[in-house]
């Protein structure tokens, strides 16, 4: 690896790209004397590079913590259901904590998702990774949830069969007399409240937000004040108190995860790769924003989605660099 040792500091995407390098190299345990002069004489060279090599050094940090984590976590759920809601508890306030240093924070929005924060681990219903599954929640409902989706019973109120999506996925079945009117199912996902007596609808709620989508009968969002009905074929994205415009929901995109697929059409690779995540171990980053700008149209089996990658990069020419962790480095 030639590294130029000039002191004129290079781009931002560049300085970055190079300290992963660097990292990965370093990492490897193959580095002779001379490259880590090299090493030295670059981060050297300028304020710009120092700064790109500890954050990406900060970033690495940050994984193996997230993995080391992420599999105290998963082994404490295989262990025994029963003292799950006391092992939870002790897991979050010994291994997590000292894991990341205490900081209470990370237990409440784990950094990338790596891991499950208080409330997922405490919900009544969870799925893994790469996990789906089906619950029927009373006569003639039934619900699908996807990856990494985590969905608590609340209790009830005027008859109203109520529960909470915190975070993750679902895909809801009504039966045509499954619920009287007066009587509908409530799902609360942020500041927001669907609710239907008579529909089949998608709801989901992550980082970016919450996104409904109506394929069958309607449903009423509540939220911020405001009630919108959504109709058939309708979906309607909100953050906070802010509900976004009603556009039109493509069945094939939005239901595609109950297929065993996922479906992209031109959609950005930050997008993309950011929906990949949802359903693999690890985690895969982008090299640089201007990579994340390529668009694509794409179909990938959820039972081999690590071909995903592999399509990827042969389709826009880019580098894998598989590391310790599931973690993978597309530039």
């Amino acid at each position: 690896m030639m590294i130029s040792d000039s002191g004129t500091p290079g781009s931002s995407n560049e300085a970055m790209d190079i300290a992963r390098d660097w990292i990965v190299r370093l990492r490897s345990k193959e580095v002779t004397q001379s490259e880590l002069d090299e090493l030295a004489r670059w981060r050297a060279a300028s304020e710009h590079n120092r700064r790109a090599f500890a954050l990406v050094k900060m970033q690495w940090d940050l994984f193996k913590t997230a993995t080391t984590v992420l599999e105290q976590a998963e082994a404490k759920q295989s262990v025994n259901a029963v003292k799950m809601a006391v092992t939870r508890r002790a897991w979050l306030g010994g291994a997590l904590a000292a894991s990341v240093g205490g900081v209470g924070y990370f237990a409440v929005r784990p950094p990338l998702g790596l891991w499950p924060s208080v409330a997922e681990l405490n919900a009544d219903h969870r799925t893994g990774v790469g996990e789906r599954r089906q619950i029927d929640v009373d006569a003639g409902i039934s619900i699908d949830m996807n990856t990494r989706t985590s969905l608590a019973s609340l209790n009830q109120a005027d008859g109203a069969r109520r529960l909470e999506l915190i975070n993750g996925e679902i895909a809801v079945t009504m039966a045509q007399t499954a619920v009287p009117r007066e009587r509908p199912l409530v799902v609360v996902a942020g500041a927001g409240r669907v609710s239907a007596t008579r529909a089949t609808f998608n709801l989901r709620s992550d980082q970016d937000g919450m996104s409904v989508a109506c394929l069958d009968g309607t449903v009423e969002l509540a939220c911020g004040g405001k009630t919108l009905t959504v109709m058939a074929r309708q979906r309607v994205d909100y953050a906070g108190n802010v509900i976004g415009r009603v556009a039109a929901a493509d069945d094939r995109i939005v239901a595609a995860w109950r297929r065993g697929l996922i479906v992209f059409e031109n959609r950005p690779l930050t997008q993309v790769v950011a929906e990949i995540n949802r359903y693999r171990r690890g985690y895969i980053m982008l090299a640089n924003d201007r990579i994340g700008e390529l668009s694509m149209d794409a179909t990938f089996r959820l039972d081999r989605i690590d071909d995903a990658v592999t399509k990827i990069a042969e389709l826009f020419d880019l580098r894998v660099r598989s590391l310790p962790g599931g973690l993978v480095l597309l530039g």
